[in-house]
């Protein structure tokens, strides 16, 4: 334990002391050699640079002794923490101290005078440099300062800026943040001590944040409330913590205009609100284009009945259509024939809980999510496991559609969800007309089924992929009774 505590720069210092205390007691007859009787007798460099040696290197060991204390503060098991400027704030004054002793018993000089001639100069310097001084001072209290401590999340405004970051050290004159980005942000302690913080990492690391989206008070707010409550927990899966659980509020109606407060938690340190904030409002802005709703503000200078209550966007030809054309297996499609099928899907809305597939059923349509969200759950021996969850702009029985195959995986709904079916019908009709979409669909389905399966691509895998994509091909034609053609290359 003793050899823990002393450091070897300490023993150094401590062997110097005893060796500086033996040449004392040898050339000059005592230990305290500025309290020897012979110095006078003595060469200048014996008689006083001894005793000066004696109080500096003194100084230094009680130096060391008062940062080896303060590094076992800092230990985990502490319960204390001694701040690093009150620290070199002591250093300073034992050097000034021991020096003024050294001065005053060794080379017979007036303290007082000393003390008086500083305290002019101080004065005139403390004058001159009034704002290094509360920097110094403000430095002081900030250190002194409990409830922030190097290594806190702190969020402020500076000069008009809001900024946030990482506090990395409290210095002299200044106190040291990285941003955000990574960025050096260094304040003067005087301006820091004036302005409001807000300590993300008190009392818990555990800190909620916010972000808006403003819509047109036209949308229904239980709908909005719920496509953005999705939005959310899809953010979820990025850093967003599920516990506290995030939560949607409505913030103010003006001008036509409702503001949507989307709050979450993050764990401070771990993931940067910025990035957090962008996450969560890209989904936000994907699932609301998904389910048909505009993200912009139309001013109205006619006066017009309201819609009628309860319409729904996939009333609406326009809005299905967009919806569809974003659909990988439909992306393919000539926009006449993303028309035709969005004339023709179903619509449907089901209940959190309810199963929209069921593993090992026969069935001939693909559906596409508009609302909500899903869980994809298979078998095994262990019972139902969760393999997967599908958002808003996903499709899932694409291999049912496409090849008439039972269905894979049981998929329920995970909250209120609005589907599109596609059945066997409207794709046939299309491949008659262009049976060379065939070729692309089956391609498509294979390389759907190899990135499922894993995200490397070997160089073996390719010849695999085509071979599966050759197959899948030859049931595509086979189920919709289409003639044969050349294989895909």
């Amino acid at each position: 334990m003793l050899k823990q505590f002393l450091s070897k720069k300490f023993i150094v210092v401590l062997a110097v002391n005893v060796l500086l205390a033996i040449l004392a007691a040898q050339i000059l007859g005592n230990a305290a050699g500025w309290l020897s009787t012979s110095r006078a007798s003595a060469s200048f460099a014996l008689g006083d640079g001894i005793p000066f040696l004696q109080f500096m290197v003194f100084a230094t060991l009680l130096e060391q002794v008062m940062w080896t204390l303060a590094r076992r503060s800092s230990e985990p098991k502490a319960t204390t923490r001694i701040p690093r400027l009150a620290l070199q704030i002591i250093t300073f004054v034992i050097y000034v101290v021991l020096f003024s002793s050294a001065i005053n018993l060794v080379f017979d000089k007036s303290v007082a005078t000393i003390l008086g001639a500083s305290g002019i100069i101080g004065l005139v310097m403390g004058f001159a440099l009034r704002g290094l001084v509360s920097d110094i001072f403000s430095g002081i209290a900030l250190q002194i300062d409990a409830s922030l401590t190097p290594g806190d999340w702190l969020d402020f405004q500076y000069r008009g800026r809001d900024l946030s970051g990482k506090l990395l050290d409290i210095a002299w004159r200044t106190v040291v943040i990285a941003d955000t980005s990574e960025n050096i942000v260094i304040i003067p302690n005087g301006e820091f001590a004036a302005i409001m913080v807000t300590n993300r990492s008190r009392p818990s690391n555990v800190s909620e944040y916010s972000t808006t989206i403003e819509l047109d008070c036209e949308h229904d707010e239980k709908r909005v409330m719920a496509i953005l409550g999705t939005a959310v927990e899809r953010a979820m899966l990025e850093g967003v913590l599920t516990r506290p659980e995030p939560y949607i509020r409505i913030g103010s109606v003006k001008d036509g205009v409702v503001t949507y407060r989307m709050l979450f938690c993050l764990e401070v340190g771990r993931v940067s609100p910025t990035k957090a904030r962008h996450v969560v409002l890209y989904y936000a802005l994907q699932f609301l284009k998904t389910a048909g709703i505009p993200v912009t503000h139309v001013l109205h200078n006619e006066i017009s009945r309201p819609r009628a209550i309860g319409q729904l966007h996939f009333d609406q030809l326009a809005a299905r259509l967009h919806m569809l054309s974003g659909v990988p297996f439909l992306s393919i499609l000539s926009p006449r024939d993303v028309a035709a099928v969005a004339e023709e899907v179903i619509s449907s809305r089901h209940i959190k809980g309810q199963r929209l597939l069921v593993a090992g059923e026969p069935g001939d349509s693909m559906f596409v999510v508009s609302e909500g969200s899903l869980d994809v759950v298979i078998d095994s021996d262990a019972g139902p496991v969760t393999v997967g969850q599908l958002w808003p702009g996903d499709c899932l029985g694409e291999m049912s559609l496409f090849t008439g195959a039972p269905r894979s995986a049981t998929v329920i709904a995970r909250e209120p969800t609005v589907t599109f079916e596609v059945r066997k019908d409207t794709m046939a009709r299309i491949f008659e007309q262009n049976a060379a979409l065939v070729e692309r669909v089956a391609q498509m389905i294979a390389q759907r089924q190899k990135a499922n399966e894993s995200a490397l691509l070997k160089p073996g895998d390719v010849v695999e992929q085509r071979a599966e994509a050759r197959s899948i091909l030859y049931r595509i034609r086979d189920f919709f009774r289409l003639g044969s053609a050349a294989d895909p290359a």
